[in-house]
């Protein structure tokens, strides 16, 4: 199945605009992909914009949301059906459709503001050799006591793992919240499709092999918020340690994991 819809609210000048692609995977997030293709609509920005949303094996009314949200804010989308589940695969089919220059990396419980688009442009532009662009992801409405403190402090947290991760070289890159030119995407192979999680760090981590440490931007002001609902599912001791003890299994052990519990629960 492909389908896409065309805006016909805002026109712009395909030779004066770059073309910015929004890549998303989606399985069964009818709760949460209209205010995510909302926010991608109202972005404040010079370069022209289309979504690409790839569900993967729903069984919800995903699709419809998005195609009458789509339609109702003037957003170019392409819908595309990817079976096989996986989100290192359904984010690939995503990039694979993309028609942009630069292809961004979203996630259907995230939000984003308004000059976010136009944040990973500017970061493009102001450094030639940059390949890959991306920055912190935030967590809204952590539940408990100690989600309330961690969320008080998560900018902070965030701040600190990032730029360890740099230290170390392995930049702290996530799937709601990073951009890649397409040239670069392509001549590093796209994504590991075999990984159950951490196709994104694993991807970043290759354009930086690729292109050198340098090609990769942090930009700390280009903040996103995505739903806390895989930590509230969890309890948060209890998820922090499943990503930490998952993460060293792929990277330090090169094991893959075992599936990843889908929580799709109202953010």
């Amino acid at each position: 199945m492909f389908r896409s819809t065309t805006n016909t609210k805002r026109t712009l000048d395909a030779n004066d605009k770059i073309l910015v692609s929004v890549a998303i995977p989606a399985y069964n997030e009818q709760d949460c992909i209209a205010d995510c293709l909302r926010s991608i609509a109202r972005q404040r920005t010079s370069a022209n914009v289309e979504a690409v949303v790839c569900l993967n094996a729903c069984t919800d009314h995903t699709a419809h949301f998005a195609i009458k949200t789509a339609e109702k804010e003037g957003l170019n989308l392409k819908l595309i059906d990817e079976r096989a589940k996986g989100i290192a695969r359904s984010r690939q089919r995503a990039f694979e459709e993309a028609s942009g220059d630069i292809i961004v990396s979203g996630d259907a419980d995230s939000q984003y503001p308004g000059n976010w688009i136009e944040r990973i442009v500017t970061d493009f532009r102001r450094k030639p050799q940059t390949a890959l662009v991306y920055g912190p992801v935030y967590f809204s409405r952590m539940h408990g006591v100690a989600g309330a403190v961690v969320q008080y402090a998560y900018p902070v947290i965030d701040l600190v793992i990032t730029h360890f991760d740099r230290i170390t070289k392995h930049p702290n890159v996530r799937g709601p919240n990073f951009a890649v030119d397409r040239e670069t995407f392509e001549q590093v192979g796209g994504f590991n499709v075999t990984l159950e999680a951490f196709e994104d760090n694993d991807l970043a981590w290759r354009v930086a092999k690729l292109r050198g440490q340098r090609s990769l931007q942090y930009d700390r002001h280009l903040v996103v918020h995505s739903s806390a609902r895989r930590y509230n599912y969890y309890g948060l001791w209890k998820a922090v340690r499943y990503y930490t003890v998952n993460y060293l299994k792929t990277f330090l052990l090169k094991t893959n994991i075992s599936k990843f519990q889908d929580v799709r629960i109202s953010p």
